[in-house]
């Protein structure tokens, strides 16, 4: 779409730019056009008072010598018209003692004097306040010679208001403002107040710059900061001129700024509704569809199978096939899963049968064991039939808890200690008087294979323990077993029973020759573990610390859960 629109907008690129162009070059004209005519309006009145300051010089040059006479001849100029409110002679001496007001002056310090003495041409300049008039007003100075000698100069007064109302007259009524200046670059009148008509000139051009540029416009930025269009035009040439400014927001002759940019829009729009048009075909042919599909497959993925199935709105034939393929795929994987969901079930259920009829052939075993300890009349005899019997019962313990647990690939240690613990407690109240046993058994999964070996080595220290407790008179025997993280890869297991520092230890509480210390030399060495005996005046202290194996238990199934069903949910409506 932009390749195919790009030569139309080149084109109309083109030509705006040549309209810009030749709505600049017009406006150029206007201005320039408007500010020579304001000009006429005050060339006229400048060059007025310039020919009244060359004949006042004319006629006073006889009376020069009779201050009186030749303030007469001032009173009566002055009040034959209305352009001028002041006419004077200023001697090369600065004294003004001939003047229509009839008042003698000292111009010997006035600056505009000290310019005119060193010009020694025709002047005109500005007073806010003129020394005889007070009041604002642009001033025509004409040298008068007697011989080639300079003698003074007559002096006529224009009321500045007067000169900026001919400058509204000239063509203010569109928006243009003027300001004219004399050769040193100094306002002398301006349609808006001369307090302020600095600021309508350009920031970039001298004041002085200005006669050297009559006739000429340009495109700038004013004082006052704003931009502008500015003309020049001569008043009197090399004397005075005056600068026209437009604000460049106006409109000129009916031609506004934005109807220039009409030819431009017309393909930017094109190219806008072009865009429109083919993203909302897009969209409700291919985009929409391709959302509804990866909604369908991510709510899948997550595991959402209430109503998995794909249906598209009205979709093209190649969304069709697509929505025929994935229906059939997810059927298919659907059935996939029901088949293993049910193989699983039938394993977990078999293992858990197995688990169940260890455990009782275990019990089976140990029961057997224990009618043959009670037939059994050596005492050899009974201690041998006893500890395997132990040594059973722990066996048949990891399977019950296996048998139990929701989780057949692990074994929960705070269970399996606790049911060890349960089985041997009634046999120490058998054998000591009332045994107090207390545990702190964490809550950890152990796989199988380290579940067993710890069971068996466990039941041989608690064995140990339950047979060598004691406790001095007075006291209660007591036996603690704890389970703990050492650090983030290592557990301990420990076995701590009471003993009687006043009595006569038989034999230590564990036998360095005997099968039970050999069996948990075993066990230690097939956990890869190391094993701490300490003994001390009132208790033995039996510790094994091993490193831990990770399990990775079986993952749930993600569509099992409440909350995979909520992120479908989300993930579909997102």
């Amino acid at each position: 779409m932009t390749l195919a629109l790009f030569p139309l907008g080149a084109i109309a690129l083109w030509q705006t730019n040549q309209v810009v162009s030749s709505t600049t070059r017009l406006s150029q004209e206007i201005i320039l056009s408007q500010t020579e005519r304001a000009a006429s309006a005050e060339r006229h009145l400048l060059q007025r008072a310039r020919g009244a300051a060359e004949g006042l010089g004319a006629l006073v040059f006889a009376v020069l010598d009779d201050a009186d006479r030749c303030s007469a001849v001032m009173r009566d100029f002055i009040a034959r018209q209305d352009t001028y409110i002041f006419a004077g002679f200023i001697g090369a001496d600065g004294l003004m003692e001939c003047a229509s007001a009839g008042e003698v002056a000292d111009f010997s310090d006035d600056p505009g004097f000290a310019r005119a003495m060193e010009r020694r041409t025709q002047m005109f300049e500005v007073s806010r306040s003129g020394t005889v008039t007070e009041r604002s007003v642009v001033i025509v100075s004409n040298p008068v010679e007697i011989d080639g000698t300079l003698a003074g100069f007559v002096s006529l007064s224009v009321p500045n208001d007067l000169s900026s109302l001919s400058a509204l007259r000239g063509g203010g009524e569109i928006g243009l403002e003027y300001v004219s200046l004399n050769q040193e670059g100094r306002i002398l009148s301006a349609t808006s107040a001369l307090d302020e008509a600095g600021g309508l000139l350009p920031v970039d051009v001298a004041p002085v710059a200005f006669l050297d540029l009559a006739g000429e416009t340009f495109r700038g930025e004013a004082i006052d900061g704003r931009s502008r269009l500015f003309a020049v035009a001569d008043i009197i040439p090399g004397e005075v001129v005056v600068v026209g400014s437009w604000a460049t927001d106006q409109g000129v002759g009916g031609v506004g700024g934005a109807a220039l940019w009409v030819p431009l829009l017309f393909p930017i729009l094109m190219w806008f509704a072009g865009i429109a048009v083919a993203f909302l075909g897009l969209h409700r042919l291919v985009i929409r569809h391709i959302y509804d599909l990866r909604g369908a497959m991510r709510r899948f993925a997550l595991g959402e199978r209430e109503d998995p199935k794909l249906v598209l709105d009205d979709p093209p034939a190649e969304f069709e096939v697509l929505e025929t393929s994935f229906n059939r795929m997810v059927q298919a994987l659907m059935r996939a899963e029901a088949q293993a969901d049910q193989d699983l079930e039938e394993k977990t259920v078999l293992l858990r049968e197995i688990h169940h009829r260890v455990k009782n052939n275990l019990q089976l075993i140990a029961s057997i064991m224990n009618m043959h300890a009670r037939a059994a009349t050596a005492p050899e005899a009974r201690a041998v039939l006893s500890q395997l019997q132990y040594r059973v019962r722990g066996l048949a313990t990891v399977h019950q808890t296996l048998n139990s647990t929701s989780n057949e690939t692990s074994v929960d240690t705070k269970g399996l200690f606790e049911r060890l613990v349960g089985e041997l407690t009634p046999v120490a109240h058998n054998l000591k008087r009332g045994v107090k046993v207390t545990t702190d058994i964490m809550s950890i999964q152990l796989g199988q294979d380290q579940a067993v070996t710890l069971s068996m080595l466990a039941a041989e220290a608690l064995t140990n323990a339950v047979k060598y407790v004691d406790a001095a008179d007075g006291k209660t025997p007591t036996i603690h077993v704890s389970f703990a993280w050492v650090d983030e890869a290592t557990l301990c297991f420990r076995v701590e029973n009471s003993t009687n520092p006043d009595a006569d230890q038989a034999a230590p509480p564990i036998e360095p020759g005997g099968i039970g210390s050999r069996l948990m030399r075993a066990f230690v060495a097939q956990l890869d573990g190391d094993e701490t005996r300490a003994p001390s005046d009132d208790a033995y202290h039996y510790a094994v610390s091993f490193p831990f194996v990770q399990v990775t238990p079986s993952a749930p199934k993600p569509w099992a859960t409440e909350a995979a069903r909520q992120t479908a949910a989300t993930g579909s409506s997102a």
